[in-house]
């Protein structure tokens, strides 16, 4: 089985992050690092990284830039630099993994394929009532909980109620369109060095998508691990989020797929300084 780091995306969001890194504590699969790929958040955020750094019985390391904007291409590039492994599970830190997500993203890895996993959204109440101890004993995962909590249940809950056999089968016989999803999916590090990672012209919008789309030219096929590996996405407020850029993002996505380009234009090779921790793009 590959080795396996996992890379966690955050950005000033420390409560998000310490429930995300408390979650991967959790996990069910024996062996992985931990890479926080930080976007310039402040002084606590790197406060909530030392505190597990320091107990975790996981490398965790901390990949960290100076904050001039939404730059999280970029900062996913450095982590992918630092990384060990040689199969990349990303999440982001606003999302809580079920005890097995790990598991399923090592147990499903193939290569020449990336895995697609999913995601529950959990409204702003429901998010304060996410604690760590939901977390350490299980609950936040379990649908009669959520529904407690004033959740109505809604089809999402059976990721978590149907029996395991179940929904592997489901996952092979999914008919729902598969697509690179930034918060929730996996790679080979040798497919995303092969597209030259991730594109730093994207601000946010459409640049999981370019990743994900520029895999696929290269033949890379999307695999589903939906119905088994599970994440509870937090809610917060998205202040980054411009129309403008997000239009701006589709044209350059639209452009590789319209050229065939499965090598981001400004990507890993074009960082010549990795790993700094000094602020330094």
């Amino acid at each position: 089985m590959a080795e396996i780091s996992v890379i966690v995306s955050t950005y000033n969001l420390p409560r998000h992050l310490h429930r995300c890194l408390l979650a991967l504590e959790h996990q069910t699969h024996p062996a992985f690092e931990v890479i926080v790929a930080d976007d310039g958040s402040a002084h606590e955020t790197g406060t909530t990284i030392d505190g597990f750094a320091k107990t975790s019985r996981r490398t965790i390391k901390h990949v960290w830039q100076e904050d001039r904007g939404f730059r999280k291409t970029r900062i996913l590039n450095k982590a992918i630099l630092a990384a060990a492994g040689e199969y990349l599970v990303f999440i982001d830190g606003d999302c809580v993994a079920h005890p097995d997500f790990v598991r399923e993203h090592a147990q499903n890895a193939k290569p020449g394929h990336y895995l697609n996993g999913s995601l529950i959204r959990l409204d702003q109440g429901l998010t304060e009532r996410i604690t760590d101890q939901v977390i350490i004993d299980g609950q936040a995962f379990q649908s009669g909980w959520l529904t407690r909590q004033g959740r109505r249940f809604d089809r999402r809950y059976l990721r978590l109620t149907l029996p395991y056999g179940l929904r592997c089968r489901l996952n092979d016989a999914s008919p729902t369109r598969l697509y690179w999803l930034g918060s929730n999916s996996s790679c080979y590090r040798d497919d995303a060095v092969a597209v030259n990672g991730f594109d730093n012209r994207f601000g946010y919008g459409f640049e999981d998508a370019d990743f994900g789309s520029r895999l696929e030219m290269r033949r890379v096929e999307a695999r589903t691990v939906r119905w088994t590996a599970v994440l509870l996405h937090l809610w917060h407020a998205k202040p980054w989020s411009a129309s403008e850029t997000i239009r701006a993002n589709r044209k350059l996505r639209d452009e590789n797929l319209a050229l065939n380009r499965c090598r981001a234009v400004d990507g890993l090779d074009e960082i010549s300084a990795p790993n700094r921790s000094d602020g330094q793009a």
